[in-house]
C-alpha cells in the first residue's frame, strides 16, 4: 500500500472508534435531557448559524444569530443549540465537529430551534471541512 492509503486507513479507524464511543456515551446517558438536569454529552455533527426570527432590528449580525449543531447519526437528526465562544463557533460554520459538554433542556417558548436542548461547548474536536449529507436511502 502506498503512504496515502495508510493515512486513509488510520483516519477511518480513528473516526469509527470516535463515532462508536460517542454513540455509547449518548446511549448510556439517555436520549433527551429533562428540565433542570445537566449531563455530559458528546455530539458529532454539522455546525450552522441560525438567524433568529424576532423581527426586531438588531445592533449587529453577531447578536442576530446563534449556532446549532445537527447530529445525523440517529434515525432522526437531533439539533442542539450551542453555547460557547462565539468567535470559535463562527470559524467552524459548515464544518463537522465533535463537541463535548453539558446538555440542558431548551426553553419551551420561541420559534425554530428555540426549544432544542442546549449544549455548552466545553471541548471541540475538528473532524472535517464539510458536512456530510445524510443518505436518502
Amino acid at each position: 500500500m502506498n503512504r496515502n492509503a495508510w493515512f486513509y486507513v488510520i483516519g477511518a479507524i480513528a473516526c469509527a472508534a470516535t463515532v462508536g464511543f460517542a454513540a455509547q456515551a449518548a446511549t448510556a446517558q439517555g436520549s433527551a435531557p429533562s428540565a433542570g438536569s445537566t449531563k455530559r454529552y458528546v455530539v458529532i455533527g454539522c455546525i450552522s448559524r441560525e438567524t433568529q426570527g424576532s423581527g426586531a432590528p438588531s445592533s449587529g449580525a453577531a447578536s442576530a444569530s446563534r449556532f446549532i449543531i445537527t447530529d445525523t447519526r440517529g434515525q432522526v437528526p437531533t439539533i442542539y443549540r450551542l453555547e460557547g465562544d462565539q468567535s470559535q463557533l463562527a470559524l467552524h460554520v459548515g464544518h463537522t465537529l465533535e463537541i463535548a459538554g453539558s446538555v440542558s433542556a431548551g426553553s419551551s417558548t420561541g420559534r425554530g430551534n428555540a426549544n432544542a436542548a442546549v449544549l455548552k461547548a466545553e471541548s471541540l474536536t475538528y473532524i472535517s471541512t464539510s458536512c456530510q449529507k445524510p443518505d436518502k436511502g
